[in-house]
């Protein structure tokens, strides 16, 4: 009998955390469109938040990441992955993780928005994420068949299971075949501007799970990081959080402290009522900076900051950072247990491209690399259990995509179809979500938006036929629609999704999630209040 075998489709902290936890034994072929160290997690700054002060607790962790999530989490799950992460992370230390040390060689902890204890650990500063990936990729060398540059354009699906992915590679279609299909390609970052990840993140690995049955949730929740460093129009990159943890204060030209009365944390409010309070200063002709002055030691804490100010011309004596908001996280996402089941025999979905319940409806700073270490350690062992089970597929799951004169078979597997290419481009279509479907929305906005969208003039391209930059193009419209008709649906305000139409919190309306899910080629919305859960699909 040949290995068990699975296709990881992603190649951030979520996919190398599973691949480190896989058992022996296991065949594992991972496919990235862009290389290891391109991806996503790499750009995290600020850290990953779990308990290790005395006074600190994973009670104290879980009621934190509940009130960021303003009343929209899993509870439950909340607290299997703040005691499960706390205990993981810890290891890691005592592993010879590189976390920062102060004098005393104690791990420096920082602080960051709606957290009640110095609970983020960090590496280099505020390179958490590129110091994460590079240990693991040192773990987990050998260990995985990887293949570069692959853009997939479709899962395919048997009798109702999935059991492997088209991908465009070399210029070629090729299929690849496995017991177990885990997702973990991130968000959907590109969808707007500005946004502070790599422009790969369009939301591939969300509309592929979609296609094949699966159910997308809260996908009106995305998170607008209230600090991005913006000069004259170009964005140069993310400026932490932690940083107004080290005494960092928001502040208009006149010098006057914006958060000040708008929050008892003031500064370290959560992401969402932060990065509403500068869309609203910047909206009445305030500009606004990031005043450093107090913070001490900056070039030795930040220095990934430090090289993203002296690419802007800013030196860090001028103590003046300015920032706007900008797309940072989607709460949304393939819906999926915290072991990455999607109810989809064979397709698991872990890290951002999940949506477990963790973040409700906005994400506690930190707790991002956290999800992707542990659901990628429980879906390792989920996914190796599910592939054992399996015994039909071939040991050699790599094959050329068939053609009319191959076998049976090869012909067995799904064909390849097509894709609706919009004839629009990517600086249109996210100027288009940045005016209506951002930081703060109304019907009136979302319906025109809706209407533009489904009103592109599309070109049908059979997927043989496509690059890589087409087929973003239509994923990312496809995902815009679903994201748009998610806002339309939930007629109220809570954490990231804000309607000026509707400012209340209803907690009475509002208890359960937007789900999407494909069940006709014609576009469906449908209300389930038995399921306390409203539908919404293409």
């Amino acid at each position: 009998m040949s290995q068990p075998s699975v296709l990881i489709i992603g190649a951030g902290a979520a996919a190398l955390s599973l691949i480190d936890h896989l058992p022996a034994g296991c065949s594992v072929r991972l496919l990235t469109k862009e290389t290891v160290r391109g991806g996503n997690s790499v750009l995290a700054q600020g850290g990953i938040a779990a308990v290790r002060l005395a006074e600190d607790s994973v009670d104290s962790h879980v009621q934190d990441t509940l009130i960021a999530g303003d009343g929209h989490n899993d509870a439950d799950l909340v607290r299997e992955i703040a005691a499960e992460g706390s205990a993981l992370v810890n290891r890691l230390a005592e592993e010879g993780f590189p976390f920062d040390r102060d004098a005393a060689d104690r791990i420096a902890l920082g602080l960051e928005g709606a957290h009640s204890f110095r609970r983020i650990f960090h590496a280099g500063g505020d390179a958490t994420g590129r110091a994460l990936i590079e240990y693991l990729l040192t773990r987990t060398q050998g260990r995985a068949s990887v293949v570069e540059q692959a853009t997939v354009l479709k899962l395919i699906m048997e009798k109702g299971r999935c059991v492997g992915a088209w991908a465009l590679h070399e210029g070629e279609l090729r299929a690849f075949r496995a017991d177990a299909v885990i997702i973990a390609s991130g968000g959907c970052g590109s969808l707007y501007a500005p946004h502070t990840g790599n422009e790969g993140l369009t939301g591939d690995g969300l509309m592929l799970a979609y296609e094949a049955g699966a159910e997308l949730c809260d996908l009106e929740f995305m998170q607008f990081h209230p600090t991005l460093l913006v000069k004259n129009g170009t964005t140069y990159g993310l400026i932490s959080e932690a940083v107004r943890g080290e005494g960092g204060v928001l502040r208009d030209e006149q010098g006057r402290a914006i958060m000040e009365g708008r929050h008892p944390l003031r500064d370290l409010a959560p992401r969402d009522i932060v990065a509403r309070a500068i869309h609203e200063e910047m909206r009445q002709g305030r500009e606004i900076h990031l005043d450093i002055g107090g913070c001490d030691r900056f070039r030795e804490r930040f220095p990934t900051i430090t090289g993203i100010l002296a690419q802007a011309g800013i030196e860090v004596e001028s103590g003046r950072i300015p920032v706007e908001p900008g797309m940072h996280f989607m709460m949304g996402g393939i819906k999926a247990d915290a072991s990455g089941s999607t109810g989809i025999p064979g397709l698991y979905a872990i890290g951002e491209a999940a949506c477990t319940g963790l973040h409700g409806a906005n994400r506690l700073a930190s707790n991002s690399l956290l999800e992707a270490l542990v659901t990628g350690a429980k879906a390792a062992q989920h996914s190796f259990a599910y592939a054992i089970r399996q015994k039909s597929i071939p040991a050699e799951f790599e094959a050329a995509a068939p053609t009319n004169d191959e076998s049976a078979e090869a012909a067995a597997v799904e064909a390849p179809d097509r894709l609706n290419v919009p004839q629009v481009t990517l600086t249109e279509l996210r100027r288009q979500m940045s005016r209506y479907a951002s930081i703060v929305r109304d019907a009136e906005g979302l319906r025109r938006l809706e209407h533009w969208l489904l009103h592109l003039p599309t070109v049908p391209t059979p997927l043989p036929e496509l690059n890589r930059e087409a087929a973003e193009l239509a994923r990312l419209r496809q995902l815009a629609l679903l994201v748009v008709r998610s806002a339309l649906l939930r007629t109220e305000s809570r954490g990231a999704h804000y309607r000026t139409d509707c400012p209340d919190r209803l907690d009475a309306e509002w208890s359960g999630v937007v789900i999407a899910h494909r069940q006709s080629s014609d576009p469906i919305l449908r209300k389930e209040r038995t399921t306390d859960a409203c539908s919404v699909s293409l």
